[in-house]
């Protein structure tokens, strides 16, 4: 027997009591939000007590979905923070991306031990959020405290910390209640300009609580598809589902599995932007228009994600904060082969499971083709806007067709789950995709000429 509450919402919705429990605090979390943005509004609550308000509320959410798991993100969190004022600043990076990589593997492990194949939510979620934010946060000390002006990319400047964070500062980042359970990431400046009241500009204060709404809704309808077709990739390992329907007929459910998959993440993500925009966080300026961008934090755009016409502008438009973390940890920082050491330490984040490797290394593979191929390909489609278009649908077919049989393998977890779907499917995009690399001539480096 669980809480009342948890059990009522389990009867009402057929969710497991874990999946309750996250939903009970994301939805609990607006009228939270909403009391943060009003009654703590800077105007009337100092930084102490908005940042006391987020990590009392985050660590609440905590104890409530993980009970003492919570000890466990406290630890990491704590190591992180007195590395932080130990280190040198210059080695301050290295330091804490070790641990928390480190911490986060172990964690990974215990649950492949614990739940192997499964998707029990569990502490392994928020330590990944964590991991992202504290790694982010001592690469900012560094860029701020260790290294020069000069050295730095425009990026970097607007990131760099000069000061290390203080204890509420620090612990209202990392548990802040908008975020703690599915992210979004976010940098500590953004963080502290929102809680300081200091991120908008002067005048009519503009308010997230329409772009919060739409999106909403906008997650509620993610959410309802999953219902709605209640697929899954189990049905692919019914070898007699299998041999009585045709090839084509199968590669369509796995497609349609693996949308529906993307739908979950679709619905969390969402409204947790959702959510960070009510409590004011998420302010990006004005468009052409003058109309309040409130995108800041946002992690996916789906429409993007499913109509992109190259699978570089696909990848940078899913779980956008995770991808910008890894461009500013590891490929900005990384002088060999970047795109495969990010899309490594990516697949080491999300954990062992040999679907992990398969994916992320399969579609840095098809990014470095697709970029060989489309320097040789898309200037032949640039004349005419027919031409054009066909290239442009011909891209965003190929580049949704390739990603999602590289995400498949992400969902399939496990190696013997991954070599069964390998062998049905032949692994045609590998080999088309390898035999386009060799065939496909290198572009030509125009060499320096020297004084």
């Amino acid at each position: 027997m669980d809480l009342p509450m948890v059990d009522a919402v389990v009867d009402a919705s057929g969710l497991s009591a874990d999946r309750a429990r996250f939903l009970i605090c994301m939805l609990s979390s607006f009228p939270l939000a909403l009391f943060f943005s009003t009654v703590l509004h800077p105007s009337r609550a100092g930084p102490t007590l908005r940042h006391a308000f987020q990590v009392s509320v985050g660590l609440i959410f905590c104890f409530f979905c993980f009970k003492t798991q919570i000890f466990l993100l406290l630890l990491d969190t704590g190591v992180c923070y007195l590395l932080l004022l130990l280190c040198s600043p210059s080695l301050v990076h290295i330091a804490v991306f070790v641990w928390a990589i480190l911490f986060m593997s172990v964690s990974h492990i215990y649950r492949m031990y614990t739940d192997y194949n499964g998707y029990t939510l569990d502490f392994t979620g928020p330590t990944m959020v964590i991991t992202m934010k504290v790694t982010s946060l001592a690469c900012s000390v560094y860029d701020g405290m260790s290294r020069k002006e000069e050295e730095l990319n425009p990026d970097q400047k607007i990131l760099a910390v000069r000061k290390v964070p203080s204890v509420i500062e620090y612990f209202s980042y990392t548990f802040s209640f908008t975020s703690v359970l599915s992210g979004p990431t976010f940098n500590l400046q953004d963080y502290l300009a929102f809680i300081n009241g200091t991120d908008k500009p002067q005048g009519p204060e503009p308010t997230g609580y329409i772009a919060g709404i739409l999106k909403f809704f906008y997650a509620v309808f993610f959410i309802s598809l999953t219902f709605v077709c209640p697929l899954t990739f189990d049905t692919f390992f019914d070898t007699e589902w299998r041999d009585s329907h045709s090839f084509l007929y199968v590669a369509g459910y796995m497609y349609v599995v693996a949308f529906v998959y993307r739908c979950n993440y679709y619905f969390a993500w969402i409204l947790a932007d959702s959510l960070c925009n009510i409590s004011g966080f998420g302010f990006n300026g004005y468009d052409a228009n003058g109309t309040a961008k409130w995108d800041k934090v946002t992690n996916v755009v789906p429409t993007k994600t499913e109509c992109s016409s190259s699978l570089k502008l696909l990848v940078e438009n899913w779980n956008v904060g995770t991808a910008l973390w890894l461009r500013r940890v590891c490929y900005e920082r990384t002088s060999w082969s970047p795109t495969v050491m990010t899309y490594l330490l990516s697949a080491t984040w999300h954990g062992f499971y040999p679907g992990y490797y398969g994916c992320f290394l399969s579609t840095a593979f098809f990014i470095l083709t697709s970029r060989k191929l489309r320097r040789v390909v898309r200037p032949l489609f640039l004349g005419p806007s027919p031409l054009k278009m066909f290239y442009d649908c011909l891209t965003t077919v190929c580049s949704l067709l390739l990603i999602n049989y590289a995400s498949i393998q992400l969902c399939l977890l496990s190696f013997e789950r991954n070599v069964e779907f390998f062998k049905y499917f032949y692994c045609l995009p590998h080999i088309v995709c390898g035999v386009l690399f060799i065939c496909c001539p290198s572009p030509k480096r125009t060499p320096v000429k020297k004084d």
